[in-house]
């Protein structure tokens, strides 16, 4: 699970955008630096007109456009459809070269993990300690107040990554030169559908209609997330004119009201609050209580001042006249393939939920029994579906999914999968043929499935198919194509409802 960091102060000891590191799987081939050379044609200089400013909100009259918004955001929403068109090709470039890395393994009759692991895992160099010290010095402010252990192995991860990615990027180069690509149809362009053919690679076609899967929680996340920054700082705006007004009403200034509504009523956290908050997070905290008790004191401190700038602005807000010019994005509709995976429920249910899990994943977990409760209540209304997604930071996750994947050649997958999420810090192959015969099953039979392998292609397809959809963390959950955002009880079924509506809405419309 990608867990949400409490605060910025409190991430000093986490830590930090410099190692974030790619979902990378063995087997695929990031986009290269350099990409093969196409020709373009060349356009007549024009000089493009300005884009006409966007109306945002309406304040007691008063209308706020993008035209109001800080430079740089403006210069972003203006680049969206530059930016989409970006992502457009680097999509295809990705797929190109997992076909590419496809090719080439048939070639050699290896599998393409293998591929990959004798032309770029293998070849990676040892990581020394002067080339961390190095890094780590050169990021001295990133790296400040983190535990050196933990420094030392952030730095030597990303070291390693940065090697492999070069690595992966010759191995690409070398395949466009001895495999024949031929490009077809313009990946931007506005007459795209599922079957246009996009390239072919050795008179194999490639057409558009896994890169437009894959691109579609691209294209969204990028729309939501312009749109959640927009509308951050047109609340900002909204506040600011607000306050403005109260201060021209009392005929005070809005610094005065800001030091008697914020500034005098913030006060700095106990030590008990201090204490209690650590202990209640410490799981997720780098360092003991001393090394951190001033950024936890200055964390729950600004929690305290935005609590109150949040009930100034509701205060301020009862008595505005606020409507709002643009709306959130809706989320797409993805075809999530069920494959021939674990379900229960009735296949001709109006709603379908798949969900992407990893059984060492402690969110995983902590969904399962959510699921199950919740499911309880729909009965055969909604149809459940478990797809494998183990996540490369979790060792024993893919070997605990080829071994429900064999539970369930016997018909005990969900008693199984129960067994694995209540016991993950025992995934070891011994402690997963325990369960099979806790619960009943034939171990002859599990053992040889496990020990040979024979689900782990179906695991891996899995994965692939995850990865199209733009799966990146688990639980991953889609309620008929459209991924679940709130990973709760009342999220759930909320999105199950809303399904269920939109189900019964297109049963009317046909008869």
């Amino acid at each position: 699970m990608n867990f949400k960091l409490l605060s910025l102060l409190l991430i000093l000891v986490l830590w930090s955008p410099v190692l974030a590191q790619k979902s990378k799987r063995r087997g695929s081939v990031r986009t290269p630096v350099v990409k093969t050379p196409q020709p373009q044609p060349q356009p007549a200089a024009t000089t493009r007109p300005a884009p006409q400013p966007t109306s945002l909100v309406v304040v007691n009259n008063q209308t706020f456009t993008t035209a109001d918004l800080q430079p740089a955001l403006r210069q972003e929403l203006e680049r969206m459809d530059q930016k989409i068109a970006e992502a457009r090709s680097a999509v295809l470039d990705q797929q190109l070269n997992t076909v590419l890395l496809q090719a080439e393994a048939t070639k050699r009759r290896v599998d393409t993990p293998r591929l990959y692991q004798l032309e770029v895992s293998s070849r990676v160099p040892a990581i020394t300690n002067d080339q961390i010290k190095k890094f780590i010095d050169d990021n001295s402010r990133e790296f400040a107040g983190m535990d050196p252990a933990l420094a030392n192995q952030q730095a030597s991860a990303f070291l390693r990554q940065e090697a492999e990615n070069k690595l992966a990027d010759e191995l690409v180069k070398r395949l466009r030169k001895t495999h024949t690509v031929v490009m077809g149809v313009d990946v931007n362009s506005p007459n795209l559908s599922p079957n246009s053919v996009i390239a072919t690679i050795d008179g194999f076609p490639l057409k558009a209609e896994p890169l437009i899967e894959r691109l579609k929680p691209i294209i969204y996340k990028m729309r939501l997330e312009a749109y959640e920054v927009t509308k951050n700082q047109t609340d900002q705006l909204i506040d600011d004119t607000l306050l403005l007004e109260e201060a021209r009403r009392r005929q005070i200034g809005p610094e005065e009201i800001i030091r008697a509504e914020i500034s005098d009523k913030v006060r700095p956290p106990t030590e008990d609050d201090v204490t209690k908050f650590y202990n209640d997070n410490k799981a997720r905290i780098s360092g003991d209580l001393n090394s951190v008790r001033n950024q936890v004191a200055n964390y729950l401190q600004e929690q305290s001042r935005q609590r109150l700038e949040k009930d100034l602005s509701e205060r301020l807000r009862k008595g505005a006249n606020i409507r709002w010019l643009i709306s959130e994005p809706a989320p797409p509709v993805q075809n999530i393939s069920t494959d021939d995976d674990p379900a229960r429920g009735d296949a001709n249910a109006p709603v379908t939920i798949v969900e992407f899990t990893d059984f060492q994943c402690p969110a995983c977990a902590a969904m399962h029994p959510v699921l199950d409760e919740v499911l309880k209540s729909y009965g055969n209304k909604v149809r459940f579906v478990v797809r494998d997604f183990p996540l490369n930071m979790h060792e024993n996750a893919r070997k605990a999914a080829e071994a429900a994947n064999a539970a369930n050649a016997q018909g005990k997958f969900f008693e199984y999968a129960a067994v694995l999420f209540k016991n993950q810090k025992a995934l070891d192959v011994p402690s997963l043929k325990k369960y099979a015969s806790d619960l009943g099953l034939n171990r002859a039979r599990f053992d040889a499935a496990l020990d040979r392998g024979t689900y782990a292609a179906e695991v891996k397809k899995d994965i692939e198919d995850g990865e199209i959809y733009g799966v990146g963390s688990t639980p991953t959950i889609y309620i008929n194509g459209v991924q679940l955002r709130t990973l709760s009880e009342e999220g759930l079924r909320e999105a199950i409802d809303r399904a269920l509506g939109n189900a019964g809405k297109a049963n009317s419309s046909q008869k």
